[in-house]
């Protein structure tokens, strides 16, 4: 009696492509030129190291992020399978790419949360789609290819993913000195319900969590392969705070004794500032950015959109100081168009944002994406109506043509120079906590600096500001902004004596605020009458956050 011989596994060459993301709030477009080095994009897109890690040993993965690099489709022949994903703000270039590999001897593969939402639109595009997570489909499919199996031209998984299986980011397959930062995800879900937000119906409302020593694991990965920052792209860190202060408690540890090679980021609710010891931890770990979704000062916008975490206790002025008081810098989003929101909405608006001292405040349109309860409640209203890129709904307090007039010049108004440094360096000097305890965290670091450490600080800094001054000359800004950055250094100097912010860190808040003026004024061309280029509308977060990766990410 002879055994049945098993089939052999066919090598596999495979390659993944991000395509390249159009410029926005979020891209930094403008800052990675004034930075040392030769920075290409802001962060990683996680799906590409989490895909690779999921892909059999049968399998060589190739990884192309067109932020990075560009892609050659003469190269591309060569692999057996294309998988590339994909986010709505990447839709346009991302069929571009499709349209390319069409006449290629390769099997063409999309997933992501574009293709999620809006499968329909891919079904001429390629040959197989995945929707949802992949942590089960992806490596199945790319086992069956291998061995000479007929594959679906669909897959989707029964069931969720569990977070406690999923391996180690490929991050050594990237390009580490052409990001500012790695991506990393913890968890995925939400227990809130905001009616605008897909990660809900994509992710569900129960957080699903990695474990405290597997996020370890991929901590000390991320730093092998060249990483100093590193952004948890978790759509809400403290969905489940019992999980996410064993996951602090230990990454405490692991800094104090690795030195603290990692500065940390990430989002969260804004009950955040309820939680006293969640803050501490959070600070002893080392991060220094959060991510708020602020949304609408407008507690009746609030309440329309089921942000209830947002009206419960006291005021958001309050919990935002908590937050940076303790030793956290703010970044936020906001929304207007809610149903509760008029004309009036675009100066209140205006004015919380500069009273709280939010500088890098993200302000979008709001975006009814499909799946969510948004867009279903719309499209039954019949309010839904795609024809227009910018506001694809009818609003119900305005006309949308006041929707986006009022839009354009609140965020230009937001990033006049005077504006954007008045709250940045206002919440500055009007939070000794935070300057306190920034000076803790620097001291855990060990970032005492010894004279040579400061010298090369400054030397970073006049490069820095050098490239930024080239940049303005080009664009004829030196006397508009140049000035108006020199003047509120020496503003922040003033107010704040020996404890100012320094100045390589100034130098780069202006590079950003060079980018964050740049977007704004693209949006000048609605006002007069004209449609603004489809690849500078600027984007939501939902949109950008919207996780790139059939196997999860948030980034």
């Amino acid at each position: 009696m002879h055994n049945a011989k098993m089939p052999s596994l066919r090598q596999l060459r495979v390659c993944l492509v991000n395509p390249r993301f159009r410029p926005s709030y979020w891209t930094r477009d403008e800052v990675l030129p004034v930075l040392p080095g030769n920075k290409r994009n802001w962060t990683v897109t996680g799906s590409l190291p989490a895909l690779a890690a999921l892909a059999p040993d049968h399998c060589e993965v190739v990884l192309l992020d067109e932020n990075v690099e560009d892609v050659d489709f003469e190269r591309l022949a060569g692999f057996d399978i294309i998988g590339v994903t994909g986010m709505i703000v990447q839709r346009d270039r991302l069929f571009e790419i499709l349209d390319g590999l069409r006449d290629l001897p390769v099997t063409v593969v999309v997933g992501g949360p574009y293709v999620s939402v809006s499968e329909a639109e891919f079904l001429d595009r390629c040959d197989v789609r995945f929707i949802g997570e992949a942590e089960e489909t992806w490596p199945a499919f790319l086992t069956a290819f291998a061995l000479g199996e007929t594959v679906q031209t669909r897959y989707e998984q029964n069931a969720k993913t569990n977070m406690e299986t999923v391996p180690t980011p490929r991050y050594d397959l990237l390009k580490p000195g052409s990001y500012m930062m790695a991506s990393l995800q913890f968890s995925r879900g939400c227990p809130f319900l905001c009616e605008f937000c897909d990660i809900i119906t994509i992710f569900g409302r129960r957080p699903r969590l990695k474990l405290p020593a597997q996020m370890i694991r991929e901590f000390e990965a991320i730093v092998r392969a060249g990483f100093r920052i590193c952004f948890l792209v978790d759509d809400n860190f403290i969905g489940n705070k019992v999980k996410a202060k064993e996951l602090l408690r230990a990454l405490v540890d692991w800094q104090q004794a690795n030195g603290y090679p990692l500065v940390f980021s990430t989002e969260a609710s804004i009950n955040l500032a309820d939680d006293e010891e969640m803050l501490d931890l959070m600070r002893l770990a080392n991060f220094r950015q959060v991510f708020i979704g602020v949304e609408s000062p407008r507690a009746a916008s609030l309440v329309e959109t089921r942000k209830v975490q947002n009206v419960r206790g006291d005021s958001m002025i309050d919990k935002l100081q908590r937050i940076r008081d303790s030793g956290l810098v703010i970044q936020a989003g906001f929304i207007v168009g809610f149903d509760s929101d008029d004309d009036a909405i675009f100066d209140e608006q205006f004015e919380f944002i500069q009273q709280i001292g939010i500088a890098q405040a993200s302000v979008a349109i709001l975006c009814p994406i499909p799946t969510t309860p948004l867009y279903d409640r719309l499209k039954m209203e019949g309010r839904l109506d795609l024809d227009d890129p910018d506001v694809s709904f009818h609003p119900k307090s305005m006309t949308r043509e006041a929707l986006k007039i009022g839009y354009d010049r609140l965020v230009r108004r937001l990033y006049e120079p005077d504006a954007y440094f008045r709250r940045l360096v206002d919440g500055y000097v009007g939070s000794p906590g935070f300057r306190k305890n920034r000076a803790t965290v620097a001291a855990l670091a060990g970032r005492k600096r010894s004279v040579i450490n400061r010298m090369a600080d400054v030397a970073s800094a006049i490069l820095m500001a050098a490239r930024l001054f080239r940049a303005l000359l080009a664009r004829r800004r030196v006397l508009s902004l140049g000035s108006a950055y020199v003047r509120h250094w020496r503003r922040n100097r003033r107010l704040c004596g020996r404890e100012a912010i320094p100045l390589a860190s100034f130098v780069l808040l202006c590079a950003e605020h060079w980018h964050f003026h740049t977007i704004a004024l693209t949006s000048r061309k609605i006002e007069i009458g004209t449609s603004r280029p489809e690849t500078l509308r600027p984007i939501t977060k939902n949109e950008e956050l919207y996780t790139c990766l059939t196997a999860g990410d948030g980034a």
